[in-house]
Parts: structure tokens; C-alpha cells; sequence
């Protein structure tokens, strides 16, 4: 398994998963190419500590369903927060995937220490695809919602809770947006003074 640099930028599960496609400066980079970098990214994230055995088939099919709903998020996002559009229909398309799952979470202990899981009941169904429903319900329904924010740069594709004290933070990262922008603005307010 190649190790891929996944961006852990987005203050929340949700919003880190859909920044594993992104478009900084207006280059498309994908960081799922198939089944394998899904699972990797959830154990980054430590969501999911093992795997169900699945068939190449399954694997496919459930990785395209991954695909689809993280498009869904993002462009359900995008329409929320450029024209103040309903997320009717991303709520409905999770509560379907929730009614047809068997995961639950569940606390266990682990070496004295209390663990969040998600278990399953069965293995006819997209695991993962559920455990992200859940997390995006979670999001949804907190105070962190309502500071959900896309990265200030046109260019950039990156989305974030903002977790500021003051909510005033405008960039994905001063590393990739931020530092760009002050020096764009240092290099404009010189050309002026010349």
C-alpha cells in the first residue's frame, strides 16, 4: 500500500473526507484511486481499526457508493454556503444509508481505555459508506455546522469547520492558501508604490 498524504486540515471527519479530492490552484488531486486508499484513509483517521474480508466486486461497488455520497457532500456543501441552498437532499440520501445499515456504534474497552467502535452486524452492506453517514449526521446536527467554511482561495477546493476562537479564519492552511495570498497582496500593494 502506497502511502498517500491525505490533508487532515478540515477540523472534523466530514470535512477531511472530502478534502481527499481537492483542486489547489486549479490542479485536480485525487487521493482515492481505489478501495484500498479508503480503507487507509479510516484507519488514519482512526475510525475503523480492522476490515471486512470483501470480493473484488464488492470491493468496487462499494467503493464507487463511497465516491458518489463524498460528491454528493461536497457539491451539497458548495450550493449551502454559495447560495444558502437546503441539504434536503444529502439528509435524505443518509438516512437511507443509515436505515439500510447494521452498523452501530458501540464503547468498548481496549487496554483500560474506552474505545469508540463501529460494529457490524453483517457483511452485506457498505460498512464504510454508513460509518461516514453517521459522521456526517454528527456534523450536522452540532454547534460546528454552522461554522463551515470553503477555503477563501477561488482556486482551492478545501473545506474546514472553523475552529478559531474568534471564527475568522479564512484559509484550507496558511501553508497552502494562506502564505500565497499575503504574498500576492505584498507583491500588489509594491507594485502600487512604485
Amino acid at each position: 500500500m502506497v502511502i498517500k498524504s491525505f490533508l487532515f486540515i478540515g477540523s472534523n471527519h466530514i470535512t477531511d473526507f472530502i478534502n481527499t479530492i481537492y483542486t489547489p490552484h486549479s490542479e485536480v488531486i485525487e487521493l482515492l484511486i481505489n478501495y484500498s486508499d479508503v480503507q487507509e484513509w479510516f484507519l488514519k483517521v482512526g475510525l475503523v481499526k480492522k476490515f471486512d474480508e470483501l470480493s473484488i466486486d464488492k470491493k468496487k461497488k462499494y467503493f464507487e457508493e463511497i465516491l458518489n455520497y463524498r460528491k454528493l457532500i461536497r457539491d451539497s456543501f458548495k450550493n449551502y454556503l454559495e447560495h444558502n441552498s437546503s441539504l434536503d437532499n444529502l439528509i435524505k440520501v443518509s438516512n437511507n444509508i443509515l436505515l439500510k445499515s447494521s452498523v452501530h456504534p458501540q464503547i468498548l474497552i481496549k487496554d483500560d481505555i474506552y474505545v469508540l467502535e463501529y460494529i457490524s452486524n453483517t457483511s452485506n452492506h457498505n460498512r464504510l459508506l454508513s460509518i461516514l453517514a453517521i459522521e456526517f449526521i454528527k456534523l450536522l446536527s452540532s454547534e460546528k455546522f454552522k461554522y463551515l467554511k470553503k477555503c477563501d482561495n477561488h482556486k482551492c477546493s478545501l473545506y474546514f469547520i472553523d475552529t478559531s476562537k474568534n471564527h475568522s479564519r479564512r484559509w484550507c492552511s496558511m501553508d497552502i492558501c494562506g502564505n500565497r495570498s499575503k504574498v500576492n497582496s505584498f507583491s500588489k500593494r509594491k507594485k502600487v508604490k512604485e
